[in-house]
C-alpha cells in the first residue's frame, strides 16, 4: 500500500510516468550537468578532462529521484561535455559508462541496501535516511573511482592505486555531500514526482545468492587494494579488479522485492528536515571555507599537482566528515528526544480532531502520550498536557452525549404537550353550523409550549361565551398555569354565572396554592345570539378593538353616545379589573354592548402590539389599528404568499367569516415591521362577528 502525502502536487500515475515524462526528465538532467560541468571547468581546471567538480554531485541525485532515466540523462549530459572539451572517444566513452553507473547505483543501493520489511522513498525527512544516503554516497564515490581508475588503468592513462583515483573519490564524495542533500530536500519540497524501481514478489535467484556475492566483491576489492599498493599492479591486480567489479555490477542487478512506501506528511518540510537542511548549509559553508584556505596555505610545487588538490580534498573531506560525524550524533539526539515526539504528537492531533466517525482510539492515544509524558522535558510536559486534555474531553463528550440525549428526551416530551396544548383549543366546527355569528382564532407560542390561549363555547343555546387570555412567563409553567385558568373559566361560566362572577371565582380558586405567584389577564364576553347583547368583563387584559357598521351605539342605561358611525376600528375599554391569580376576593365590573348585525371584535393578546424590530421599537396599537382599517383592496395581493404564515400560526377559521384577509394583512405588517428579530412573546388573536339572529327576523 502507497500512502499518498497530503502536498503531493503529482498525482498517482506520475509514480509510473509515461515516455513523454521519462524522455523530459533525461533531457532536464543531461542540459543541467553539461551547463554545469562546462561551468565548473573553466572554474576547477584540475585536470584536462571535466569530471571533477560540483556537477558530481548532481548524477547520483538524478539517479535517485529519476532512476535509469535520471542517469541515463546525466551520462549523456557528461558526455556532451567531454565531446565539447575536445576528450578522445576511448575517454568519454569509457566515461559514458561511468557516470551512468556513478548515477544507477545510488538508486539500486536505496532500495537494496534495507533490513526493514517496506523501504521508504528518498527523502531526507529522518537521521536514519541521511545516515543511509551518507554510506551510500561513501560506497559510491569509492567504488566509483576504482572502477573509473580501473578502466583508465587498462587504457593506460593512468594507474589504479594513484592520486587521481583518490582525488576522484574525495571529489565526487565532497560534493554529494555538500549539493546533493541541498538538491534531495529541495525535490522533496516541490514533491517532484520519484520513480520508484520495479517490485518482484519472487525472483528467480534467492536474495541471499545476491548478497554473497556483494560480501565477495567487498572482500576482493579490500585485498586487491592491498596487494596494489606493496607490490604493484600486475595481471593478478588486474584479474582481481575484474572480478571484484563483475561481481560488484551483478549485485547492483539485485531486484526490489521489499514493499515501497511513501509517508503521509502533513506539512512540506518536517521539522527534522529543517534541522538537517540547516546542517547540510552549515556543512557546505565550512567545507567551502576549508578548501578556499586550504588552496591558499598548502604550498603548490612544480609538477605537484596532484599532491596539491589531494591535500586540498583530504582537508575538505576531514573537516566535512568531522561535521557530519557530529552534526548527525547532535541529529539524532535532537530527533529522538524532540522531533520524534513532537511529530507523533502533531500527527495524534490532527487524526483526533479529523476523526468525524467518533473518538475509537482514546487508549491508544493516551498509551502514545504516556510514552513521551514521562520525560521531565518541554515535550513531557505537553504529551502530559493532551493526555490531560483528551481525558477530560472524554469525560465532557460523554457529560455532553447525556446532556443531548436529555434534551432530545425534553424536546420530544414538549413536541408532545404542544400538540396537547393546541388540541385543548376549540375548533370552529365543535360549535356545529351557526349563522348567528363567525369566529376566527390564532395562536402561535414563541416557545413549544405557550402561555396565551382563547376559548369560545355555548353557555346554553343561545349564549356564546368568548375568552381569551395571557399568563405571566413563557413555556412549560406558563402552559401548565393556562390549562388551569382556561379550564376553570369554562367550567364557571357553564354554571350560568355571569361575566363578572366567573372571573370572581375564577381569581380566587387560582390564588390558591398559587406559591409561583404566577397570574393571568384576561378577557371575556357573553354573546346573546337572539339579541345580539354582548356582556364583557375584563381582568387586567388589552382592550379590544371593535367595528361598529351602525350609525350609533349607546351604552345600556344612558343616553350618551359610545361610538361614531364609520368602518374603523374603535377602541372598545372598559374600567379594567384586576388581574386573575393576583389577589383574593377582586370584585370585577361587568359591561354591556348592543351588537348590530355586521359588528366585529377584535381580540389579541400583547404579543401583537408588543413585536419589536432590530431598533427595539414597538409594533404599537396605531399600527395595529391602522393594519385593520385598510382598505381590503391593499392585503388581497399580499394574501397569497400571507397564506402558509397564517396557516403555520395555527389558525382555525369559518371559511365563510372572511377574516383571513384580516390575517393576511396583520401578520404581513408585524413580518415585516420585526423582520429578522425573533419572536419574543405569544401571539393570539380571537375575533368574533355577529350576523344577527334568524329567529329574531322570523319573529318580526
Amino acid at each position: 500500500m502507497r500512502i499518498k502525502p497530503k502536498f503531493d502536487a503529482y498525482s498517482h500515475k506520475n509514480m509510473n510516468p509515461t515516455l513523454n515524462y521519462k524522455l523530459k526528465r533525461l533531457a532536464v538532467c543531461g542540459v543541467l550537468i553539461f551547463i554545469i560541468n562546462m561551468v565548473s571547468s573553466y572554474i576547477m581546471p584540475v585536470m584536462h578532462i571535466s569530471n571533477l567538480g560540483p556537477a558530481s554531485a548532481l548524477p547520483p541525485v538524478f539517479g535517485l529521484l529519476f532512476g535509469p532515466w535520471g542517469a541515463l540523462g546525466s551520462a549523456l549530459g557528461y558526455l556532451a561535455s567531454d565531446i565539447v572539451s575536445g576528450d578522445p572517444p576511448s575517454i568519454y566513452l569509457v566515461y559514458f559508462f561511468v557516470q551512468f553507473l556513478y548515477s544507477y547505483i545510488p538508486y539500486k543501493l536505496w532500495y537494496i541496501l534495507d533490513h526493514k520489511s517496506t523501504i521508504k522513498t528518498p527523502r531526507l525527512d529522518t537521521v536514519r535516511n541521511l545516515t543511509k544516503f551518507v554510506v551510500i554516497m561513501f560506497i559510491n564515490a569509492t567504488v566509483m573511482a576504482g572502477f573509473q581508475g580501473f578502466l583508465l588503468d587498462g587504457l593506460g592513462i593512468y594507474n589504479l592505486v594513484s592520486l587521481i583515483t583518490v582525488i576522484f573519490a574525495l571529489n565526487n564524495f565532497d560534493f554529494s555531500i555538500m549539493f546533493g542533500t541541498l538538491v534531495l530536500i529541495g525535490a522533496s519540497y516541490h514533491r517532484i514526482s520519484i520513480t520508484n524501481p520495479p517490485t518482484r514478489e519472487k525472483t528467480r535467484l534467492p536474495s541471499q545468492f545476491y548478497n554473497t556475492l556483494g560480501v565477495v566483491a567487498l572482500a576482493t576489492g579490500v585485498g586487491n587494494v592491498i596487494y596494489s599498493l606493496y607490490s604493484g599492479p600486475d595481471l593478478y591486480s588486474t584479474v582481481a579488479g575484474a572480478v571484484t567489479y563483475t561481481l560488484a555490477l551483478i549485485y547492483f542487478m539485485k531486484p526490489v522485492t521489499k514493499q515501497v512506501v511513501e509517508k503521509e506528511y502533513h506539512v512540506r518540510v518536517t521539522l527534522t528536515e529543517k534541522l538537517i537542511l540547516v546542517s547540510i548549509i552549515m556543512g557546505a559553508i565550512i567545507a567551502m571555507v576549508t578548501g578556499i584556505l586550504s588552496s591558499y596555505t598548502i604550498p603548490l610545487l612544480p609538477g605537484e599537482d596532484m599532491v596539491f588538490w589531494e591535500a586540498v580534498y583530504l582537508h575538505v573531506t576531514v573537516i566535512l566528515s568531522i561535521f557530519y560525524i557530529s552534526s548527525i550524533l547532535l541529529l539524532s539526539y535532537i530527533e529522538r528526544t524532540i522531533t520524534i515526539p513532537l511529530e507523533s504528537m502533531s500527527k495524534i492531533v490532527a487524526n483526533y480532531v479529523s476523526d468525524s466517525e467518533g473518538i475509537t482510539s482514546n487508549a491508544l492515544i493516551i498509551a502514545k502520550c504516556q510514552e513521551y509524558a514521562a520525560d521531565q522535558t518541554e515535550v513531557g510536559i505537553l504529551a502530559n498536557s493532551f493526555q490531560n486534555m483528551i481525558q477530560d474531553l472524554e469525560v465532557y463528550l460523554e457529560n455532553l452525549k447525556r446532556v443531548t440525549s436529555e434534551k432530545e428526551k425534553i424536546n420530544a416530551e414538549l413536541d408532545v404537550a404542544r400538540k396537547i396544548q393546541a388540541n385543548m383549543l376549540p375548533q370552529i366546527n365543535s360549535l356545529g353550523d351557526r349563522d348567528e355569528f363567525s369566529i376566527y382564532a390564532t395562536n402561535l407560542p414563541a416557545l413549544e409550549v405557550g402561555g396565551d390561549f382563547y376559548d369560545f363555547f355555548m353557555v346554553d343555546d343561545t349564549h356564546l361565551a368568548v375568552v381569551i387570555g395571557d399568563v405571566s412567563g413563557k413555556g412549560v409553567p406558563a402552559a401548565l398555569f393556562m390549562v388551569i385558568a382556561k379550564t376553570l373559566i369554562k367550567n364557571q361560566a357553564q354554571l350560568g354565572k355571569k361575566p363578572e362572577e366567573v372571573f370572581a371565582t375564577a381569581n380566587n380558586l387560582l390564588v390558591e396554592g398559587n406559591d409561583e405567584n404566577m397570574f393571568v389577564t384576561s378577557w371575556m364576553g357573553i354573546l346573546e345570539t337572539t339579541t345580539g347583547r354582548f356582556t364583557y368583563v375584563n381582568a387586567g387584559h388589552n382592550p379590544p378593538l371593535l367595528l361598529h357598521r351602525a350609525e350609533s351605539l349607546k351604552k345600556e342605561g344612558d343616553g350618551q353616545d359610545r361610538f361614531k358611525s364609520g368602518e374603523k376600528y374603535q377602541w372598545l375599554k372598559s374600567k379594567p379589573g384586576f388581574i386573575l391569580g393576583g389577589m383574593e376576593d377582586i370584585r370585577y365590573h361587568q359591561e354591556c354592548i348592543q351588537l348590530e348585525p355586521g359588528d366585529v371584535i377584535y381580540m389579541y393578546t400583547d404579543g401583537v402590539t408588543e413585536a419589536i424590530n432590530q431598533d427595539g421599537e414597538m409594533f404599537g396599537e396605531e399600527r395595529l389599528v391602522e393594519a385593520l382599517t385598510s382598505p381590503i383592496e391593499n392585503i388581497k395581493g399580499q394574501k397569497e404568499d400571507c397564506t402558509n404564515t397564517c396557516g403555520a400560526m395555527g389558525i382555525k377559521s369559518n371559511p365563510k367569516s372572511g377574516f383571513d384577509d384580516m390575517c393576511t394583512e396583520i401578520q404581513s405588517r408585524i413580518n415585516e415591521f420585526s423582520g429578522d428579530q425573533e419572536q419574543f412573546d405569544d401571539i393570539t388573536i380571537l375575533c368574533l362577528e355577529y350576523k344577527g339572529s334568524n329567529k329574531k327576523s322570523d319573529t318580526q
